[in-house]
Parts: structure tokens; C-alpha cells; sequence
């Protein structure tokens, strides 16, 4: 059974009951744990609720850099509150930097960045970044940082040469349905690389459908489409990519 590695199983896109759905069907999709992703307070707490009622959720808490301009001392503390008093809180995330829309408030997004940063460090938990036509001014950021607790880079966009970075700086690289595209050579090239004890699979659902369903809703059981196509890439039978990334992703995350 797979682990999907970062999931939006609350988004408003399954519709009322949506994220019940999903979990109900867990052992039908081969699916064993859902790591439940927060982008902002809200999302933060559902994650929250979810882990704590469904022993095979697990949540991570996080602002993401479209709402960095939320990322005050009174929302870190409800961060920091979340985290503390469940267990299942994972990791701080999804965090970072996003460039991809005109006008993105640079600095804004570098301190949230920061703050959480320092936040996940506080309280000796992994990070799950976000980074979207930002990778340079990251790696800049990482030049005077380091991740004793570890970290994840959350559906890797980017060339070879950064996934090695990244891997050197303690990082494990978690790949989407992008790796799935026939446009993905760059992609494809970076996961050439990557160990095989550094991978992750995730969906990212409701976005990011892997093919050959690219078109539809994304759900956490097309995790299995990703651990296919990172098999092919890496020359590995798909039953033994399936238990290298289940073994990563609780190592990860810490995973007992």
C-alpha cells in the first residue's frame, strides 16, 4: 500500500463530504496513510480535525506564500498551538516562495518564509516547502540555513542540478503527476538522479492529475500513477518503488 505524501483531500472541489469519501475508500485505492496538507489557518485546523478522527490521516500545519501576508506573531502562535497539542501534526508546511503571478510581494512571501522557518525549528519539526519559479533566490535562502529536523521539496519543478543540491542540504524530493507529463525532461532528468532514499510520491489532488487522467480530479489513490512512472525512471520494479517511498515517507515524517 502506497502513502501519499501530500494530499488536499478538505479542497472544495470534492464537495460536501468529499474528504469522508476518500478516506472511506483508502484500502480499496491501496492507499495507507494520507499526510493532509494545511496552506493557510483554516486548511491548518481541518488538517488538524481530520488526523485526529482518522488514524491513517496524518496532518502538517502551514501558511502557504499566496497568503504570506497572514503569517503575523498571533498566527504563528495558533501554528505553534496546532502543532503542540496534536501529535499527528507532522511537519510545518506547505511553506516558501511562489513567483509564478505578476506582482508577487517578494519580500512578503521571504519573511513568512522565515517566520516559519524558525517556527519548525523551535519545535524540532520537518518542513514541506512550496516553490514555484523561485528555486535560485531558495537556494540563496538555504545557503546560510540547515534542516537538522529534514525537510521536503513538495512536487519538485525543478532541473537536476538543484535536486542535488537540495539532496545535499538534507532534503527529500517529492515528485507529482508533473513527472508524469510528456513534456517533463527536465523532470525526468532530476529523478534520473535523485537516491532512491531520497524519493517521495504525492498528488498534490485536488490538482496536479497524473496521466493519463491529466484532465480530471486529481485523488490521492493516482499516487500510484507516480510511483509507476518514478519505477520506469529509475529501472526499479514497481513493488519496490512502492516500499522505498512508504519507508521514505516514514522516515520523513517520522512515521512510527
Amino acid at each position: 500500500m502506497l502513502i501519499d505524501s501530500h494530499a488536499h483531500i478538505y479542497d472544495e472541489q470534492y464537495g460536501e463530504g468529499g474528504a469522508d469519501k476518500i478516506i472511506s475508500s483508502m484500502d480499496e485505492d491501496g492507499l495507507e496513510y494520507i499526510v493532509c496538507v494545511g496552506c493557510d489557518l483554516p486548511s491548518s485546523q481541518t488538517c488538524v480535525d481530520l488526523a485526529k478522527s482518522n488514524p491513517r490521516i496524518y496532518a502538517t500545519v502551514g501558511v502557504h506564500p499566496y497568503d504570506a501576508d497572514t503569517v503575523t506573531d498571533e498566527n504563528i502562535q495558533k501554528l505553534r498551538d496546532m502543532a503542540k497539542v496534536c501529535d499527528k501534526v507532522l511537519a510545518i508546511g506547505e511553506i516558501g516562495m511562489d513567483f509564478h503571478r505578476d506582482g508577487s510581494d517578494r519580500q512578503l512571501q521571504l519573511v513568512a518564509m522565515e517566520k516559519q522557518y524558525d517556527l519548525a525549528r523551535e519545535l524540532h519539526l520537518p518542513i514541506v516547502f512550496h516553490q514555484r519559479d523561485s528555486y535560485g533566490e531558495f537556494v540563496e535562502f538555504s545557503k546560510t540555513r540547515d534542516y537538522p529536523d529534514g525537510a521536503i521539496m513538495h512536487c519538485f519543478s525543478s532541473s537536476r542540478e538543484i535536486a542535488e543540491y537540495f539532496v545535499k542540504k538534507n532534503f527529500y524530493i517529492s515528485f507529482s503527476g508533473t513527472v508524469t507529463y510528456n513534456n517533463a525532461v527536465n523532470l525526468v532528468r532530476a529523478a534520473e538522479y535523485v537516491p532512491l532514499d531520497r524519493l517521495l510520491v504525492e498528488t498534490d489532488s485536488p490538482y496536479l492529475t497524473p496521466m493519463p487522467k491529466r484532465y480530471g480530479l486529481n485523488y490521492p489513490k493516482n499516487v500510484a500513477l507516480v510511483a509507476k512512472r518514478l519505477a520506469e525512471i529509475k529501472g526499479v520494479p514497481y513493488e519496490q518503488m512502492v516500499r522505498i517511498t512508504n519507508e521514505n515517507a516514514k522516515r520523513a515524517f517520522r512515521i512510527k
